[in-house]
């Protein structure tokens, strides 16, 4: 099974479109962040701006064996949620439930931080365990123990330069 990263063309938004609120609803057992709207739509939706035709978002699709299993979405900057001295931001990332403990989430990260080259931010939400965990692992393997541990807004993140790595 061969794991393929690709950024999101038009075409491919509908396939964003429906992967989008099941992150959303994974995200929201972590706290009254995400929510239900009175139409049964996941709020908030971020997704028109990972969507727009700016410079500065990176929309990346993940397939395993032709079949979308989850994506991520990059910010470059100077996007305007970003921290200023920083080149990128991982914003969301997300792998299906039943695709999750194979390495496919480590495996995508790895390939998603290779594209771009700079100092990276990636925050999690504090109520995350899991996630957390998994991004301090993945990214002290992935720069030798070499980046910062802090806090973005009050979430726990990892700060590192990859132009070394």
């Amino acid at each position: 099974m061969s794991l393929q990263i690709s950024r999101a063309s038009p075409t491919e938004y509908p396939i964003l479109r429906n992967l989008y609120p099941l992150y959303l609803h994974d995200l929201s057992e972590f706290g009254d962040g995400y929510t239900l709207d009175p139409q049964g739509v996941w709020q908030p939706d971020y997704l028109p701006t990972w969507l727009s035709e700016s410079e500065q978002v990176h929309p990346l699709l993940f397939r395993l064996d032709e079949r979308p299993v989850g994506f991520a979405f990059v910010a470059q900057a100077p996007f305007t949620y970003m921290t200023p001295g920083r080149d990128y931001q991982l914003s969301e990332f997300f792998i299906l439930r039943s695709q999750r403990r194979h390495g496919l989430g480590q495996q995508a990260a790895l390939d998603v931080f290779n594209r771009f080259r700079g100092v990276w931010e990636v925050a999690q939400l504090r109520g995350n365990r899991a996630a957390i965990a998994f991004w301090h692992r993945v990214i002290s393997e992935y720069t030798g123990g070499r980046f910062e541990q802090t806090l973005l807004h009050g979430e726990p993140a990892q700060v590192f330069d990859n132009r070394g790595v």
